[in-house]
């Protein structure tokens, strides 16, 4: 008997993109999908509509009375599911015909990996352009172990490009406690897959794709700058309280000390980088610079913070000059 495998795709308002991600999933060579889409947008028959009209084989569609926090509806369809792996998919994302097939075989082939990643393209929001693809990089290997995965992730050896969408062992899913509660969702899924992985192994296949659209909700992009500054101080103390991160610590300090030491930085500059880049122009100048010093303190965080006030704002870069001009004399 095939595996079953379960593909969760989470709906709030957002309908229009949704037959795409479904003719995605009908097109799965892989027969054995229990297919779930939860309606947790009050959105009446019309999910079961679009359901109906474009996803030929059978389905559940759940529903939720009422709007739930978006992480809580994420673990809710983790404890629905009733297949052995795990897909999430978002509502305008789509997977190649193989994904399910081919990611499936990576876990049976490599029972010591408890998550398979696929090569990801990202696409334009009207679907008629490539962005980007994990083939910009090189290839990362077959079978990585997970904290080869946190260093080739965080140091950015190659292009992962997006962790929203992967096949996932549930059993594992649950016994790590699903995705860690961070503002917004923001950063969840980075953390469920470090989880995920210490201690064991991922692997990855070329031959599978997952489409990830880019929109300015993608990656966080439109949330407020104290949201994501408020997820960022989660997602650390996620790395250090976390239950399942308390039991990598315990079973493997170093392999844990390290995976802390990358992710912690990782976060750092994840958070640097949008907030002199995105956030410059779209805030006032003084809530700006206050949004710089909204993170824990840490030297070489501060530095380039620092840095970047010094070259973003005139008069602070006039200043400098004038003071390594009078040291130099």
């Amino acid at each position: 008997m095939l595996p079953l495998v379960t593909v969760a795709i989470p709906v709030y308002k957002r309908l229009g993109y949704l037959p795409g991600a479904l003719r995605s999933v009908a097109a799965q060579s892989h027969p054995a999908i229990e297919l779930i889409v939860s309606d947790n947008g009050e959105n009446g028959e019309a999910v079961d509509q679009i359901v109906a009209a474009h996803y030929p084989r059978p389905f559940t569609v759940r529903h939720n009375p009422r709007s739930v926090p978006i992480i809580a509806h994420f673990n809710q369809l983790i404890a629905a599911a009733t297949g052995a792996y795990f897909v999430l998919l978002s509502d305008d994302d789509e997977l190649s015909p193989n994904f399910v097939a081919a990611l499936l075989a990576l876990l049976e082939r490599h029972p010591a990996a408890t998550v398979a990643l696929a090569r990801v393209e990202t696409f334009s929001e009207d679907g008629e352009h490539v962005l980007a693809s994990t083939d910009d990089g090189p290839p990362p290997p077959e079978l990585m172990s997970g904290i080869e995965l946190l260093r080739s992730w965080c140091t950015y050896r190659h292009k992962f490009l997006s962790f929203t969408t992967n096949l996932a062992r549930t059993a594992d899913l649950r016994a790590v406690g699903g995705y860690p509660e961070l503002d917004n969702g923001n950063g969840s899924d980075n953390a469920l897959l470090i989880k995920q992985v210490l201690g064991r192994h991922v692997a990855f296949s070329p031959h599978a794709t997952f489409r990830h659209r880019i929109h300015e909700t993608s990656f966080g992009k439109a949330a407020p700058i104290a949201s994501l500054a408020l997820a960022s101080r989660q997602f650390l103390r996620f790395l250090a309280h976390d239950p399942a991160m308390q039991a990598a610590r315990q079973a493997q300090p170093a392999v844990y000390a390290e995976a802390r030491a990358l992710a912690t930085m990782m976060i750092y500059d994840t958070y640097l980088g949008r907030w002199r880049g995105i956030y410059r122009d779209r805030l006032p100048r003084g809530e700006w610079l206050r949004a710089g010093f909204a993170l824990p303190p840490h030297p070489v965080y501060t530095r380039k913070v620092l840095a970047s006030i010094a070259y973003a704002l005139p008069f602070v870069s006039a200043l400098t000059r004038r003071v390594r001009s009078k040291a130099s004399s």
